[in-house]
């Protein structure tokens, strides 16, 4: 399986145009700039001007359904589980929301990103649902993003490196919608992401430099591109893509490895060692940069957990669960 599979190619982030002097060639004209680290963090200063809004939307079928399969009793919780929108850059993007509305109090929060999934097949809340119901039970609200082309969001673009990219910019609008709802705390909102989603968090958190506490499940952190690289086929057309990518822009501008020193978030990351795509050894060298620049991360290891901390009875999922339930109460409050 590709992390990066499904996606359909259609230029790498250049335009063509005709040269006005009617020379049969084109004249390449970059336009993902817009996305490096450094102009992401400068279109923040710009974000009190954009129209946030997010709509609560109806029940998610299919997350009741799998609550049914998991919960063979029944379980049943006091928050509400909806599917909900919100805009990003004009287009709307879908996800899910545990919420609950008879709470007299502002609710902290807790933002959800998913790693890689295949489109087809794919429902609201896939990715996070599992973890975000053990959150809303002990009191968050927890918001879980699908991203463009996938749910009921509006399509991703066409290019494959734009559509990577746009995926932070995405999150960085969500968090600032999340901050303008009535009932949320604005000073107790935490970040979850798994795999892929923590490659796309940590760049939000440079981004933003704000104080969102952060948990990780097997995030993917080996650096850009290799972090692309090492997970798709040797004949992928993603690869030439790459190539081109590399020689008209500089990589490093969009690599988050170079930015960790705009980091202000604790970082709390959980590794199975038993995980195909993730390894310990990149985690610990992220733990490392972090700690030798004066930031606050820390990693649990866990013998025998998969990519998803699935592993060994004694162990694994549930722990992890627990584990970042009391990193939160400690963090977030």
């Amino acid at each position: 399986m590709s992390l990066i599979g499904g996606l359909v190619i259609a230029g790498w982030g250049m335009m063509r145009r005709l040269d006005p002097k009617g020379n049969q060639k084109s004249i390449q004209i970059k336009n993902l700039e817009k996305y490096d680290f450094d102009s992401l963090r400068q279109g923040r200063a710009n974000t009190s001007v954009r129209p946030y809004k997010l709509e609560i939307l109806g029940r998610i079928k299919e997350i009741e359904t799998r609550r049914k399969l998991t919960h063979s009793g029944g379980q049943e919780y006091d928050f509400e589980t909806r599917q909900i929108r919100f805009l990003s850059n004009g287009r709307w993007i879908t996800g899910m929301i545990n919420y609950h509305p008879e709470k007299s109090s502002l609710s902290k929060v807790i933002i959800m990103v998913r790693g890689y999934a295949e489109a087809a097949g794919y429902y609201s809340g896939s990715g996070t649902w599992r973890v975000a119901d053990e959150l809303a039970d002990a009191g968050y609200a927890t918001i879980s993003i699908d991203f463009l082309g996938y749910g009921g969001s509006e399509g991703e673009s066409t290019d494959v490196l734009e559509a990577r990219f746009e995926k932070v910019v995405s999150l960085l609008d969500l968090i600032e919608t999340v901050k303008t709802l009535p009932w949320v705390d604005k000073d107790k909102i935490g970040i979850w992401a798994h795999s892929n989603g923590g490659q796309i968090v940590l760049s939000a958190l440079e981004v933003t430099g704000e104080n969102y506490p952060t948990v990780l499940w097997a995030p993917m952190t080996q650096k850009f591109p290799e972090s692309v690289l090492s997970t798709i086929d040797d004949d992928s057309p993603v690869r030439g893509e790459i190539e081109s990518f590399l020689k008209f822009y500089d990589a490093r501008r969009y690599a988050f490895e170079n930015y960790l020193e705009w980091i202000e978030a604790p970082i709390l990351i959980l590794q199975g060692t038993a995980d195909e795509w993730c390894e310990v050894d990149w985690q610990q060298a992220l733990v490392d940069k972090l700690g030798g620049l004066g930031k606050t991360a820390e990693m649990v290891v866990y013998p025998g957990a998969d990519h998803n901390l699935n592993g060994p009875p004694a162990g694994g999922w549930g722990e992890g669960v627990e584990r970042t339930k009391r990193w939160y109460n400690s963090r977030v409050n």
